[in-house]
């Protein structure tokens, strides 16, 4: 008889749970058939055809889907449980080797970037368009509706923010019109929660991954890392969850010290390679805060501001 045994958190509005099925434990994640399909069912279909891909080509660094099927208004896909593992952002709160875990993952990455897919001229254009652009000027059509629950003062200050922004990207779009990518092999959503840490082999392996995307470099990759750690973004969700923040006052200084040192770790041991770029990492890590502003919409808007903000502030960094 099935049992859930341990409900885990979802990502894109999905449901995730440990299964216990006699003496075997698996891992289900269900999708709503019928509620928000743009950021739940295409998300999740689009998980499944890249969790195969992974898996044909770095099945020791992913894992495989065993059965897909469907009850009442909910889909379901079926991964194996993986025993003695946490997500690498419990892994390093929890003390686990920043050293390690960086080597692992600089590891993975540039298996990842061997697979090539060769070079695109207008991906990155077309990527910066959708993926930046597109919610930057979402972004000042909500926020002149009212939706954002902001004071006046903090609306003037969004708005501005995002002005200024738009005319920036406006700008990068005709600096990046010729612009050719190396494309390769992606996870397309590598936070630190979606890659779990074994603590017995002390390997990784990753789950939840992404195929919507507009421009497949190792890259977007690395920037989703850099999200995670240097930029604390779970972290500073959970602040955000539990207690009023002001959204131009990104928490920097409240990030943990063991994810800054991985990041500085991972940096280290990536940086020589012949497909790291530093203005192309500054400029996707802006866009992992900024793209994310339709999705906050839906659950927590406030969020959605202080991201956005967030993203503008590096995205002012970049030079291309």
């Amino acid at each position: 008889m099935m049992e859930v045994v341990k409900i885990l958190k979802g990502g894109s509005l999905s449901n995730t749970v440990v299964i216990q099925d006699g003496n075997r434990k698996f891992v289900r994640k269900s999708i709503s058939s019928k509620k928000n399909r743009e950021f739940g069912l295409v998300r999740w279909q689009s998980q499944i055809r890249k969790l195969q891909l992974l898996n044909k080509y770095m099945p020791q660094s992913s894992v495989a889907i065993e059965q897909i099927g469907f009850f009442e208004d909910y889909y379901f896909y079926d991964i194996p449980y993986i025993d003695c593992s946490v997500n690498c952002y419990e892994a390093l709160l929890d003390g686990e080797s920043e050293d390690l875990i960086a080597e692992e993952m600089a590891i993975l990455l540039s298996m990842m970037a061997n697979i090539k897919y060769g070079k695109i001229r207008g991906a990155l254009n077309i990527y910066i368009s959708e993926e930046i652009r597109s919610p930057l000027k979402l972004a000042l059509e909500v926020a002149n509706e009212g939706r954002l629950m902001l004071s006046n003062s903090e609306l003037n200050l969004f708005t501005d923010a995002v002005s200024r922004a738009v005319l920036l990207v406006d700008n990068l779009l005709q600096q990046t019109k010729e612009v050719e990518v190396s494309e390769s092999l992606t996870h397309g959503n590598l936070t630190l929660e979606n890659i779990l840490w074994n603590k017995k082999s002390k390997k990784i392996l990753m789950i939840d991954p992404y195929a919507e995307t507009y421009c497949e470099t190792i890259m977007g990759d690395v920037s989703q890392v850099s999200q995670s750690c240097e930029s604390g973004y779970e972290f500073i969700s959970n602040i955000f969850d539990k207690k009023e923040f002001k959204i131009d006052r990104y928490p920097v200084g409240e990030i943990p010290n063991c994810l800054l040192n991985f990041s500085g770790a991972l940096t280290k041991k990536i940086n020589r390679e012949s497909w790291y770029s530093e203005a192309n990492l500054t400029l996707l890590k802006a866009s992992q805060f900024i793209r994310m502003f339709p999705f906050k919409m839906v659950k927590s808007p406030r969020q959605g501001a202080a991201f956005m903000l967030h993203g503008i502030t590096i995205l002012e960094k970049t030079k291309c």
